[in-house]
């Protein structure tokens, strides 16, 4: 995604064109774009316990399977693509990784930097921890087990670093029966290390399981999350998707709230899940992740919990009288109409910096302090668009600040504003409203 495209929370609804019941409903996805529209003019938007390799054949071509990974079976196929289980118990020292798909997206993996540069795990604090001096786990009433800050965080401060147990291709749930994905899944878990393994097999289910494999079936459809990108796919194949299902287990412990004072980020480098505080945090305050796009009226959000989390969510947010919610939900509608003008960048758009003022207000309105870097941005373009780089550079730092917890270093986001910061004239921004309303230097690139 280049400088001319932000972070935004979506849901990752289905992928299919066809509703198939035996998907998961997957959860939240973090990072599409902010600017949705053409703003340049630009276009387009079996087992073998020792490791080593294995000659597959897949899609008419000899594969070779990469040496980290040790080739499981049971493998699974409906004519298409054939689907194993990988496992790499040295992954991340020692903590282990399974995944389900093909060799070939082993393979991509495998070439990954952390698989090339392990070394670099030695250099990440707080890194599957079990304890730490900045949060215990503890039973929360009417929550289960969640996580106590045990002191004073502020935005930006680090919270944990996690990496998965478990990742499967979307293309496993688009391509096999729900019977061939439930043994997969039961018998990939078995060849993870028992301490990791135990930590996986006591996360919840929440209304529990008669056998191993429906249970962890159950685990990994209660505490997923959708990985978008991995940034390790060189060539995608027709139909093929980039996502994958990974559960966190450490990162599952943190409860949901729909206006959440902690947000996460995935490092495709570390195949880490980070989690960094959004707003300052209180000693003995429990700390929250969304697990859906907060910016959503009260009804779609509860919808959406129900759907893929079966619970009714009682945050503070949810929990209002009906006059409040109201409000709220007007909020959220006034949000979406200045998006869609923020978006437009052809002359008849309405954007000013005087409604990226008001898009700022209307996020602190709605403690929204987990997406308060799409408001900053906004913000900053209008300003540096009609002309005044200072303010705009007010606006682009505070971007920054909460786009690094919300979204990390590479963020084309954050990049985007440490680009307009360092010179709010040569940024892409610049002037660019007054000279499209204007008609100046029409056929000059911005």
């Amino acid at each position: 995604m280049g400088p001319l495209y932000l972070a935004l929370l979506f849901p990752a609804l289905g992928l299919a064109k066809e509703p198939l019941s035996h998907l998961p409903d997957f959860g939240s996805c973090k990072s599409s774009s902010l600017i949705g529209g053409d703003i340049l003019g630009s276009e387009g938007g079996a087992c073998l316990p020792g490791g080593g390799a294995i000659l597959l054949e897949e899609a008419n071509q000899t594969v070779l399977t990469p040496a980290s990974w040790r080739f499981s079976k049971p493998c699974m196929e409906n004519g298409k693509r054939e689907f194993c289980i990988y496992s790499a118990p040295d992954f991340a020292n020692g903590r282990g990784l399974m995944m389900l798909t093909t060799a070939r997206r082993a393979g991509e993996v495998e070439r990954s930097r952390i698989f090339r540069e392990p070394e670099i795990y030695a250099e990440m604090t707080n890194l599957n921890a079990e304890t730490s001096d900045r949060w215990r786990i503890e039973a929360v009433p009417g929550k289960g087990m969640g996580l106590i800050a045990t002191r004073n965080l502020q935005v930006g401060d680090h919270i944990m670093s996690t990496t998965p147990s478990v990742m499967i291709d979307y293309d496993v749930f688009y391509e096999l029966e729900p019977s061939q994905i439930h043994q997969m899944q039961g018998e990939g878990i078995n060849y993870l290390p028992e301490r990791h393994r135990n930590i996986f097999m006591n996360l919840s289910t929440h209304d529990g399981a008669e056998d191993h494999n429906s249970r962890v079936n159950k685990i990994i459809l209660t505490n997923a999350f959708d990985i978008d990108n991995t940034g390790v796919v060189e060539k995608q194949e027709e139909g093929e998707r980039e996502s994958w299902y990974t559960v966190f287990p450490e990162i599952s412990r943190m409860n949901h709230d729909c206006r959440p004072n902690a947000d996460y980020y995935f490092d495709s480098e570390t195949f880490t899940h980070n989690i960094h505080a959004v707003r300052p945090i209180a000693a003995g305050e429990e700390i929250t992740v969304s697990y859906i796009d907060p910016v959503q009226a009260r009804a779609e959000r509860q919808q959406r919990l129900d759907t893929s989390w079966h619970f009714p969510c009682s945050c503070s947010l949810c929990a209002q009288n009906a006059h409040a919610t109201a409000a709220s939900d007007a909020r959220i509608a006034q949000i979406e109409q200045l998006r869609r003008q923020f978006r437009d960048y052809e002359p008849s758009s309405q954007a000013t910096p005087g409604m990226g003022e008001l898009m700022v207000s209307l996020f602190e309105q709605e403690r929204l302090w987990s997406s308060m870097y799409e408001a900053y941005t906004y913000a900053a373009l209008e300003y540096n668009g009609a002309g005044e780089p200072w303010i705009a550079s007010k606006y682009a730092r505070l971007a920054i600040q909460h786009g690094l917890a919300a979204g990390g270093p590479k963020d084309s986001d954050v990049l985007a504003m440490q680009d307009l910061v360092r010179d709010p004239w040569a940024h892409w921004s610049w002037m660019l409203r007054t000279k499209r309303r204007m008609n100046w230097n029409s056929n000059v690139e911005a």
